[in-house]
């Protein structure tokens, strides 16, 4: 076995099916909130207020199913809050500002190209004032004007029944564009990962209900009573007018905005004086002023971004091979960042670099395919990726033997049963099969996650698979003489994952493979239970960034070729003395 992983290792490793990396380790990361530039967190905060008015607002109209009664009561307090002199200042505040900021990003951009949750938040967003500047006025603009109050009796009987899929439709757009907002900022917090069902079964109810509660009332207040509306024609035509000045100056903004990224983009394609290469030869012209995930983006080339550009993840991180040295120095945010995931001087955000050179770069950070069209590149996968992954190897003990002893049903039932229940333990614990090398098993953990989780994912993959081991062994027939014995390898170290054999193809044909030298020692460290009669032989590195706690284990220190130093080990007959610290399930990884 030993020579046949050693062998296999080095002329690289089967497919596995293509990963997205998540970035599931920088949801680990505190005090997000705190990061990115001041404009940023203002924008977070003002959509944070606006939000917590929608969701009182939205939490009143679903009483409806209640009772107008009941919608009445809890409406004292909603504006009492919101109404209020402070409260009515700091929503205001808040609406203009997440207004302003938002249109003066849009006007910021050099190209029309993003994610399609990027377009549809955008979309949302340009939407909203459309139906909302006449709900305004209604409310806001005749209360303070004429002393109109806007209770739920007045404002269903003006909505019901002839604004009101109008209304419906807003209160949809408004709930969808906030829940797209606060996904894709809470994403990166473990807690939320954890929470996302709880999260989705609550961004589903409350609209639902909100919905559900206001066209109820709306019924049945139609239905039993003839109420009449305090608005006279003359207020009517002075919100009309209110509200067609307030569009005009607000779709005005918004055409600016537009504007200026098409008049940007038009000037760039005249003046182009600088050139981006990524690896495979893959050079770009560019003009100075857009950001590194701009260019690329205008260009069919796929860069990773969780966050949209807003320096709250690291997943558009590239290696700047030429042209570093004479890049703007980090931002605050763009520093925060890269300090948190420990990154060298020679990695930017491509989101926060604004290249006036020629530069060459490489992603760190792998593409979906299905997210681009491009005919050339892919994914970052063709590229190559380098990260610290774990690399484990199983074996089943004196297989020769077995298949030299037992006829050919009995063999091949066995060892279907052992690898597709060892392999269901890997995968269980996030771990990703590469391969099935004869008797043997390779695996990877930490390809979407940080090295500290895949380690923890391995030997929690470790303890499964040895309930494997003890159930294959008691459930074996009586013609099988000998005991079930598997044998585990694992390291921890840098790896390359990418697509061999995808060269010369219109794709990425080739499979997601990892190669490197942690692939030989953890093969090496295979073999060892030879020499130590145990179940799991395991480095030092993966122990420690697991966090984990061996009592009694055999510690040795074994030379690598190639290595100066030897490696030091810990030799497990048993898992049982295997303890390790708390950690997410493995669906939140």
């Amino acid at each position: 076995m030993a020579e046949k992983t050693e062998a296999t290792s080095r002329r690289g490793r089967a497919a596995v099916k293509p990963m997205v990396a998540t970035n599931a380790d920088h949801g680990k990361r505190r005090g997000m909130m705190g990061h990115g530039n001041w404009r940023q967190r203002l924008r977070l905060w003002s959509g944070l207020i606006l939000f917590a008015f929608c969701l009182s607002h939205f939490t009143n109209h679903a009483l409806g199913i209640v009772s107008l009664e009941a919608m009445d009561q809890a409406s004292v307090w909603h504006y009492w809050i919101w109404r209020s002199v402070p409260g009515e200042a700091l929503l205001t505040l808040a609406a203009l500002t997440h207004v302003f900021l938002a249109l003066w990003r849009t006007g910021k951009r050099r190209t029309f190209k993003m994610s399609r949750w990027e377009f549809l938040q955008l979309a949302l967003g340009l939407y909203i004032p459309w139906q909302l500047i006449p709900h305004i006025a209604t409310t806001m603009g005749l209360a303070k004007e004429f002393g109109f109050s806007p209770v739920y009796e007045q404002m269903l009987t003006i909505l019901w029944p002839r604004h009101a899929f109008d209304q419906s439709l807003l209160l949809l757009v408004v709930w969808i564009h906030a829940m797209i907002g606060l996904h894709f900022w809470l994403r990166l917090y473990p807690l939320y990962q954890r929470l996302r069902p709880l999260a989705a079964t609550f961004a589903v109810a409350l609209p639902v209900a909100a919905l559900w509660g206001w066209i109820e009332a709306a019924r049945r207040l139609a239905l039993t009573s003839d109420v009449e509306v305090k608005i006279t024609e003359d207020q009517r035509l002075w919100a009309h007018e209110v509200v067609v000045q307030f569009q005009a100056v607000v779709f005005g903004l918004i055409a600016v905005s537009l504007l200026a990224v098409l008049i940007r983009y038009l000037l760039g394609l005249r003046a182009r004086s600088l050139s981006i290469t990524y690896p495979g030869g893959l050079a770009i012209k560019a003009q100075p002023g857009a950001t590194l995930l701009e260019i690329s983006r205008m260009n069919d080339v796929p860069i990773a971004s969780v966050c949209g550009g807003r320096a709250r993840c690291s997943t558009c991180r590239v290696k700047v091979l030429e042209g570093a040295d004479a890049l703007a120095k980090p931002g605050t945010a763009e520093t925060a960042v890269l300090s948190r995931i420990g990154a060298g001087g020679d990695v930017r955000l491509a989101c926060q670099i604004r290249p006036d050179h020629s530069l060459a770069v490489q992603p760190l950070v792998p593409v979906k395919a299905s997210l681009t069209n491009s005919e050339h590149i892919k994914d970052a996968y063709y590229w190559g990726v380098e990260q610290d992954v774990v690399v484990m190897f199983v074996d089943l003990r004196n297989f020769t033997g077995i298949t030299e002893s037992q006829l050919a049903y009995d063999v091949v039932y066995l060892l279907n049963s052992y690898l597709d229940q060892a392999s269901s333990a890997i995968r269980a614990e996030g771990g990703y099969v590469d391969k099935f090398i004869g008797d043997g098993i390779m695996a990877i953990f930490g390809m979407d996650s940080s090295p500290e989780t895949g380690a923890r994912q391995a030997l929690a993959a470790c303890k499964r698979i040895e309930a494997v081991m003890k159930s294959l062994d008691a459930e074996k027939g009586p013609q099988f003489q000998d005991p079930i014995r598997l044998g585990i390898g694992l390291h921890l170290g840098p790896a390359i994952l990418g697509r061999i054999g995808a060269a010369g193809t219109a794709g990425s044909q080739g499979g997601l493979t990892a190669l490197g030298d942690v692939v030989n020692t953890a093969s090496r460290l295979e073999t060892e239970n030879k020499t130590h009669d145990s179940f799991l032989v395991v480095s030092k590195a993966v122990i420690d960034a697991a966090a984990a706690r061996v009592d009694g284990a055999e510690t040795a220190e074994i030379k690598i070729r190639g290595k100066e130093k030897p490696l030091q080990i810990f030799a497990l007959s048993s898992l049982d003395t295997l303890f390790l610290a708390a950690s997410e399930p493995a669906g939140n990884r």
